[in-house]
């Protein structure tokens, strides 16, 4: 036989060695694959002589395989089912049924209920794999750009509003009021204004916080000084500071009904302060599709959870 060598073989050119041996007969095989007798002879002769060894002895009206043909025939029914297996594989990605997402989340997750969502959601899609990240939205939205997360709920501060290459999705919009203790001297009036704070020793969060870079970039754009006195990387710790009349912090109505502090009273801003919850995400969805199913639910769970906030 002339000895050509290549690497050239087709997944079909396996499947045909693999029913023929089966089959025991070209004949037979070629009517199991809807295949002409010389089409699939032709085919196997070519194979031998690609592979430059007979794969099949001949005799008479039936073939029987070489001691080449049967580890042939071992190794491409392993080779088969590895491609049937990366399909199955392959499947359950494009239906949802399988990947990993990184999720950013704000200190602030329980009241905006990111829990519930992430067991409703792995309910849903039993086969995506969740990690959670949690921090502030500077920081979150650093990460995003690192691309260390895939998607981050984030306060965008709708002044600067998002980088070129990050896209958000609206979830809605609160309110922001400053907190303070039921006898603070500010407690009882209609509003709070910049320069009712001036002065007065603020309760805020860290630098990785978007709440407190809108708060004190107002106060220093109306020419009030602020006296950040405590810094804390969650909001429960700030407002268990405002109920012990430590000092003001900020929160919306919906933080504050969660933590249900009894001595802290909101006070809406006075001009209004707005701050915009939105989820944000680099990489396009429509090539990672577990990214797109996580988008697709958390935009349904949020906006349903908080329609009263609209």
């Amino acid at each position: 036989m002339d000895k050509r060598g290549g690497n050239a073989m087709e997944k079909n050119q396996l499947i045909y060695v693999i029913e023929v041996a089966r089959l025991g007969s070209i004949t037979r095989a070629a009517e199991a694959l809807h295949l002409s007798q010389p089409s699939l002879s032709n085919q196997i002769i070519h194979l031998e002589e690609e592979l430059g060894v007979y794969l099949f002895e001949r005799v008479r009206k039936r073939v029987y395989l070489t001691e080449a043909g049967q580890v042939f025939v071992d190794e491409a029914k392993k080779i088969v089912g590895s491609f049937e297996s990366l399909g199955q594989l392959m499947g359950e990605y494009a239906q949802q049924r399988r990947g990993n997402i990184r999720i950013g989340a704000l200190s602030i997750m329980c009241p905006l209920k990111i829990p519930e969502l992430i067991g409703e959601f792995c309910k849903a899609y039993e086969g995506i794999d969740v990690s959670l990240v949690e921090s502030g939205s500077a920081a979150l939205l650093g990460a995003l750009e690192r691309n260390e997360v895939d998607a981050v709920f984030a306060l965008i501060d709708s002044g600067k509003g998002l980088p070129e290459n990050i896209t958000g999705i609206h979830l809605f919009d609160s309110e922001v009021c400053a907190a303070v203790h039921e006898s603070h001297e500010l407690c009882g009036r209609e509003y709070c204004s910049m320069k009712d704070l001036s002065g007065v020793p603020l309760i805020v969060n860290t630098g990785n916080f978007t709440l407190s870079s809108m708060i004190l970039s107002r106060m220093e754009s109306e020419g009030m000084k602020a006296r950040a006195t405590y810094t804390c990387n969650q909001i429960d710790s700030c407002l268990s500071l405002v109920n012990r009349n430590i000092g003001v912090s900020f929160c919306s109505q919906v933080t504050a009904d969660y933590y249900q502090y009894p001595h802290v009273r909101l006070l809406p801003l006075k001009p209004a302060m707005m701050r915009t919850v939105s989820l944000v995400y680099r990489k396009n969805p429509e090539y990672y599709p577990a990214l797109k199913a996580f988008l697709n639910f958390a935009t349904a769970f949020i906006r349903e959870a908080f329609s009263d906030s609209q």
